[in-house]
Parts: C-alpha cells; structure tokens; sequence
C-alpha cells in the first residue's frame, strides 16, 4: 500500500516542490541548438504592483502554455522581469516622502533618485515572489528589469541611433498635462469619462462698435485669459460680417481678431467660438492656421500664470473659473450658465483632469516604423487570438501620432542631450560627452526629463537578451521572435504594437508570431474589481485558502478566448474540489498497490470493455487539450480534462474497478496495470493546470512498464497517444454506459430510491443483444438492477417506464414500485410545460427577422433547443403510454 494522507494540505506542499524544482534548474533554458525553443515573453509587471486577479488569471495562462511546451520536448523559456514604471513609482515615492513631511524638491534630484532606488530594493522584488507562489515556471536565471546597465544601455542605443536617423526630434506641441505629476503623459495613458458639467455664456464686446457683442460658449471659461481669437463658420450668415473685426477680450483689456473657420460647428453653443491655442488641440490647429499668438495662462501644477492680470496668478484653475465667472457677471457681460454633459480626459495616474498645455518636448516620428508593423498583420505574419483584435490595431497603426517620450520626472532613463550653453548647439552618444561636439565647449547641460516608460518597454524583445551588446547574438537569434505573447488589451497601442515596430526596426523580424489576449476579470455583475466597489479578489487570500492549485485550475476554466471572465470567490470551492477529487481518487487507487504488485504493459493483458472505453477516452482527451492548448482554448482544455478525470476515470473506471481490486493478485494487478497507466497520464496532463498536486502524486506514483518516468513531473513527457485499445469493445461500452445511465434517470425522475432493485427488459437491434447480455453483469452492479432481458421481439409489460436509446429501448416495471396516478399526473404537467417551452423556441425559429439577424451560433443553439425539448416530450409521452399500458 502506497500510504497517502487523508486531505490535500497545499501549505505542506507548495514551497516543498517550489524549492526543488529550483534546486534542480528545471525552469532554466540555456541555449541549446538541438532542441526547438518556445519562448514567452512575461509582461514585465511595475516593480510597485501586487498581485491582484488580472495577473493570476493572465500570468497563469502563460505558465500553463510554458509548461505544457516544456513537457511536450521544446527548450521552453519564459523570460520574467519587473518594469521601473517612471510615473507610478515616483508617484508612490512622493506620496511617501509626504507622509514624512518632505519632497523630492527638498531632498535634490541625485538624493530622490537613491531613495527611489532603495525603495525598489526594499519593495519591488515583492510582485515576484508572490509569483513563485502560484508556482510560475520561469527561467529566473534570466530574470531583467528595465533599469538594468545591459538594458538601459539598449535604451540608449535606440535613442541615438533613431536621433541620427532624424526620426527623434525636438518640438513645441500641445501635449496630455497632468497637473498632479507635473508632466506630460501620452494620448493612451488618458481615460476619458462623461461628467455632469457646464456649458457658460457669455459676451465679447466688438471693438469699435457700441452696444455691440459676439456671444461666445465654453466648458473652460479659466482659458479665456488665453485668448488670441474668436473663430466663426465663413458660411453662417450670422456672423460673416465680423469676420476680420475686432473684440475686447474682458477682463484681460486685449483686443483679439474674429476669423473665420470651417472647422466651427454653426450649430454648437452660440456659433461663437474663443480660441485659446495654448490650452486646446482644436485651437491650436486654428491657431496655426491663422498664425495667432500662442499664450500659455497656466503653470505646471495647474495654477494660473503667463501674462495675466495680477489677481488670477497662483490661483488654481478651477478656484479661477469661478472668478472669473463671478467678474463677468459684475461686468454685464455674463448671459447664461446650462446643465451639460460631455467627455473630460483624465489621467489614468493621479485621476486629476487633464490639462492641454503647450509645451516644449521630445517625440519619435512613427509613420515610418507603422507601416511595416500594420503590413505585417495584413499579410498574417502575426496572428491575434481573437481575431478581431487585429483590426483595433490594425486602426491605431494606419492613424498613428508622433509619440511624445519626454516626461518630466527623476526616475527613469535621463535623456541623452546635452545642450550647449553657448553655441546652443545638441549632443548624444552612448556615453555622456565632457564637451559640445560642435564647439567644443564645456559649458553643456543635460536635459532634464526623462524618457517615457514604454520607451525601455517596447525593446523587451530584445535588450534582456544581451541585444545590442552581444555581437554575435546567440540568445536573441535562438529565443527571438519569441512564440506567443499573451498580454491585456488595454496595452496594445500603448506596447504590443510598439514592440513589433522596434523589433521589425532593429532586427528587420516580428518580435512574437502570436498575440492572445486574455479575457478581462469582473464580478459577476459585470463591473470591473476595484477598491471603490469593494468587490475585487485577492488572489493570495484565495491561496491561503485552497493552495495555489485551486486557484490556477478555477480562473483557466473560467476564461473564455476574449471577452470577459465573470468572477466570484465562491467559485474556486469548484477548483478546490477538483483538487481533492484527484488527491482522492489517487489515494484509492494506490491504496492497492503493495509489494507483490507487477504491473504489466497493457497490449500482454486481456482488457475488459469498460477499460478499452476508458483508453479511448483517454485518448480523445489527449487530442483534445493539445489541440485547444494550440488554439489557446485554455478554458476548453482545461474542462476536457475535469470530466475525463471526474466522469471517465473516477465515475466510471473506480466504479468498474471496484469489485477487481479486491480479488486475487492476477485479476487486480490487471485492473492496476490501466489504472496506474491513467493516473500517470492524468498527473501528466494536468501538470501545467495544477503543478504542485500533481507533482505530489507523481512522486509517489509507482513506474509503469509503458512509461518513462524521470525526477520531476515538470520534464516528463506530455501525454499524445494512448495505449492501444479495441475501437469496437469501446464503442459497445459506451452504449452499454448509455443504458445504465438511462435506467439512473428513469430511476431518479420516478423517485424510485437506489436501494430499490429494479427489473430491466431491452427490446434492441439484433447486433446489441449479446453487447447488453455479456454486459448484464455490469448493468446490475452499476444501474442497481436485478434481472436483465435483451430481445429483438417486442416486449409487453404493463405499467413500465421507458427510456430509448440508440438500437434500443428498455422498459423498466413500476407497477410495485410508485403511485402510478401521481406519478402520471406529473408526466402530464411535465409535458404541459415542456409544450410551452417548445412553443416559445418554435415562435422563435418562425421569426424571419431573428433567422435574418442572429449569429449562426445562436441559430444553432436554438435548432439544439428545439430537438432537445422534443425529445423529452417523446419521452414523457412514451411513459405515459407505459403507465397506461
């Protein structure tokens, strides 16, 4: 007997196999030009992140994907690492440094950059060790960080030589502020949210004219102080009069220009209006176009600034909104305040609203890079898992921006300028210069900013694989492109595409060859988890719990190819059980084995049918899970092992077994023989799903002659094939399964308790007499029954429930057994409902518009709904004709 505790205790298991598994090395892969790679590439998490459900579920995924490859014979890599996170970790520093009573202004910028990086030190290996956790197979010997030497100096790289390209320039543009950071973020780092808000009127005067006004509309009456024009539609009869007039813009005492221009909706607002270059993407289109003056009216941390009266400077933008809305009004000149709701952007950081500013900042010129990022998808070198993935990115390359890399922060890569202080000339390299390049003077300045986070970001490919300090390039030409890269999709502008732009750039290939995107994680209402809402999942908790198993086995099963997973924390008690139906059946099926075993190869044994069905079940399953696995079908994979392992094997093989394990040594040894032959297979199969279970089990597992089995289920072989089996024995099992599961039914729907034995006739096909015959045996043991009869001729019995199957139809005597009338008077309502469900669906399928309309599937689903409720109509007509009978 292979002695087994009676309960799972994951606690007792998890860091056990964990530390052996690194003990060992097996998660490491060195280069090694005789096995095919598989690489993935880990999302690199910022060093200020916990783990929360988006990574359990997204991380997991990738896990089992690189296990799965590593047993199936691949040189699996997957290349974990943590990402500096400019924005997000300084923003946790200062808040930090606040709490202390100081700043980073305080402390100077060398001092700041140290705490920071004691800070990392301190915390920002945290995210990684809850990995290991959850028992991620990563190779932690190559384990990078954006701010590496080797991978800043990749940075680097890129930064001069897209310089000298031309390709990284230096401009004056409207940029995304956050007021809080004090810094410019980019486009995709912003949420807009519809806000209850305002719409002001109010009146410019017109110069020259007495009593004579142009009426204006504004969400942002603070930016008038701003003002450098009024534009009109040249169409709008209203106002074509005006055009190349004058107005007194109040308060400021500055007279602007009223122009004309078509980009001006007659029909919003008054028709009327202000423009404000500085502080508006539309104005400053206008603003170029009509060569106004660009007036910045605010400071970096949102006050009010610039040339403005003396009142309003220092004064925050939204106390200098109701200022100035109150001055209008003693003005005269206020009309109107309307209930409006609108779109306001908002950082995606401090939450703060967004403020366009014009600002002096660095950018990469991306149509260049685009285009063969965006052919690369049309021609299908990069396939999208879903499909539809590829047209959202496919949009974004075919109407991309210049990217504005330059932050005004201290953490991150300090931008290579230097600028000279009297030539005013620019120098970059790849090391810091002691002079201008161009004059040779030493009174030169590095710029201030830092480089954008994605920046170091969208080289992941490859500066963690010594790019471009490795001239000979051994490890990115064998680990790049890598094979999947399975991310979110709220980062595929802000990174996937990216990647593949620079990898194309710099290696002239595809960084990945897929792209999955994993669903996104919600309650069951829908909403997203957040600290707001309260509804968010530890998944740490749920691990102490249940163990690291349940956890990993019950978010796969929950998440679909897209779309979203609805979540709750009741849900991994299904992980959990599944745990212990395996550790169980386990235990029982070893509680058999002893010294006087001897398993044998299955083809020298003489199988029952039950065990040719069991193996080509097996088999099926095998098929199936590779091929999902291959599609990224994880959910499908993962429930086609749950029923084999619950229904195949426990449900049906123990249950078979049973009565064989506890006969002589001949008869259970061969029962063993598949048994341990399965159980091996399934610990296989599951490994990359729920590692440390299996692991426990395959240790204690004895060797069977049909299998190989090395030191660690982490290397074992991945299960393809099955040993052979008799199609025609597994076939007639199945449909003498198919019996006895009808006969439970019948049971069960007439409340017939199961201690009850039953009387079985079977009126079937000629070819399935003896099938049901020599299987009697079983179909007594399994369905409860005492007497079975198969024929070919007809079979009368009165007052008998029926059950039909495919050949066959059996009739089972109830006439001792339950109250025929009530039991009729159920079938009767039973059908009355049924009838009306049939109605509804057929209702349904008459609907030319549904037919039209609804997605084949849901068409198909329907058609389903239909044969399946008329079938149970006939069969509730069949026994209530038997009850009459």
């Amino acid at each position: 007997m292979i002695d087994i505790e009676p309960t799972y205790k994951p606690e007792e298991y998890e860091k056990k196999w964990y530390s052996y598994w690194l003990e060992q090395n097996l998660f490491d892969a060195p280069v090694d030009p005789n096995k095919e790679p598989y690489t993935i590439l880990m999302p690199p998490p910022n060093v200020t992140s916990q783990l929360h459900m988006g990574h359990g579920l997204g991380y997991t995924i990738q896990d089992l994907l690189i296990r799965w490859k590593r047993m199936s014979g691949f040189n699996a890599c997957w290349l974990p690492g943590t990402d500096h996170a400019g924005i997000a970790t300084q923003m946790m520093v200062e808040k930090q440094l606040e709490r202390e009573g100081t700043s980073r202004k305080e402390l100077g910028r060398e001092a700041f950059v140290k705490h920071l990086e004691n800070w990392k030190e301190k915390y920002g290996g945290l995210i990684l060790d809850q990995f290991k956790t959850m028992g991620f197979s990563c190779d932690w010997s190559r384990l990078a960080y954006t701010l590496d030497e080797e991978l800043s100096e990749a940075v680097r790289h890129v930064f001069v030589e897209l310089f000298n390209q031309g390709l990284i320039y230096r401009n004056e543009r409207l940029v995304n502020w956050d007021t809080v950071l004090k810094t410019a973020i980019s486009d995709d780092e912003v949420e807009t949210k519809e806000i209850n808000g305002h719409l002001w009127f109010y009146r410019y005067p017109i110069e020259g004219e007495k009593d004579s006004y142009i009426k204006i509309a504004t969400t942002r009456p603070e930016t008038m102080l701003g003002d450098t024009a009024v534009a009109v539609n040249p169409e709008d009869e209203r106002f074509k009069h005006l055009i190349g007039k004058q107005v007194r813009l109040p308060i400021v005492d500055r007279l602007i220009p009223i122009v004309g221009d078509d980009y001006v909706k007659s029909e919003f607002g008054t028709g009327a209006v202000k423009i404000t270059p500085a502080h508006d993407p539309n104005d400053f289109e206008i603003g170029k176009r009509h060569n106004l003056p660009f007036l910045v009216v605010m400071n970096d941390d949102g006050s009010m600034g610039g040339d403005i009266p003396e009142k309003y400077k220092g004064m925050d933008r939204f106390k200098a909104r109701k200022e100035i809305l109150k001055d209008l009004k003693n003005l005269e000149l206020f009309d109107d305040e309307k209930a409006y709701k609108h779109a306001v952007p908002h950082s995606e950081r401090s939450k703060t609203v967004i403020e366009p500013k014009l600002s002096m900042q660095w950018y990469v010129k991306m149509k260049e890079m685009a285009q063969p990022a965006a052919d690369a998808a049309r021609n299908g070198e990069i396939s999208f898992y879903p499909q539809s993935w590829q047209k959202t990115y496919l949009y974004w390359l075919d109407n991309i921006q210049d990217w504005c890399i330059s932050r005004q922060l201290w953490w991150g890569h300090r931008i290579p300028i230097w600028y000279c202080q009297d030539c005013e000339s620019i120098t970059t390299g790849m090391t810091d210069p002691t002079e201008c390049s161009h004059c040779n003077s030493k009174n030169i300045k590095q710029d201030e900013d830092v480089l954008d986070t994605w920046f170091s970001s969208w080289l992941w490919p490859l500066s963690p694989f010594g790019w471009p300090q490795d001239k000979e390039q051994k490890e990115l030409n064998y680990f790049n492109p890598s094979d999947v890269l399975v991310t979110g999709s709220e980062i595929i502008f802000l990174w996937v595409a990216r990647m593949v732009m620079a990898n194309i750039k710099f290696k002239n290939r595809l960084p990945f060859k897929h792209i999955y995107f994993n669903a996104t994680v919600v309650d069951k209402k829908g909403r997203k988890f957040s600290k707001t809402l309260g509804n968010g999942i530890d998944p740490l908790e749920v691990v102490e719990k249940h163990g690291a198993d349940a956890v990993r086995f019950t978010a796969i099963s929950l998440a679909p190819l897209g779309g979203r997973v609805m979540m709750e924390v009741s849900d991994f008690e299904n992980g959990a059980r599944f745990v212990n139906k395996l550790w169980n059946a386990s235990r029982f099926i070893l509680k058999y084995y002893d010294e006087k075993t001897q398993l044998k190869p299955l083809k020298d044994l003489e199988l029952q049918a039950y065990d040719h069905w069991l193996l080509s079940e097996y088999q099926t399953v095998l098929e199936k899970v590779n091929q999902n696995l291959s599609n990224y079908r994880v959910n499908e994979a993962v429930d086609s092992m749950y029923h084999f392992v619950w229904g195949a094997l426990c449900d049906w093989g123990l249950e078979c077994s049973k009565g064989n394990l506890n006969e002589n040594s001949e008869t259970k040894d061969k029962s063993l023989s598949v048994l341990v032959y399965l159980l091996d297979g399934c610990l296989r199969l599951l490994h990359p799903v729920m590692p440390f279970i299996t692991e426990e089990l395959w240790q204690k597992i004895p060797v069977h002659p049909d299998l190989e089995k090395g030191a660690s289920v982490v290397t074992a072989e991945y299960p393809v094939k099955s040993a052979k089996f008799d199609e025609t024995q597994a076939t007639q099992w199945a449909t003498v399964q198919d019996l006895i599961t009808k006969i439970r039914s019948a049971r069960q729907t007439a409340g017939i308790p199961p201690k009850v034995d039953l009387s079985v006739s079977i009126k079937c096909e000629n070819d399935l007499v003896d099938v049901f015959s020599n299987a009697s045996q079983w179909i007594k043991q399994l369905a409860k029954v005492s007497t079975v009869t198969a024929t070919t001729e007809n079979v009368k019995l009165k007052q008998s429930l029926t059950q039909v199957g495919k050949g066959y139809e059996i009739f089972i005597p109830v006439a001792d057994l339950i109250d025929i009338e009530a039991e009729k008077t159920r079938l009767e309502n039973e059908k009355k409902r049924l009838g009306k469900v049939l109605m509804g669906i057929s209702k349904k399928m008459e609907n030319k518009s549904f037919m039209d309309r609804a997605p084949q599937d849901v068409i198909e689903q329907t058609k389903a709904q239909f044969q399946n409720i008329s079938s149970q109509i006939d069969s509730v007509e069949r026994n209530l004709k038997g009850l009459n009978g």
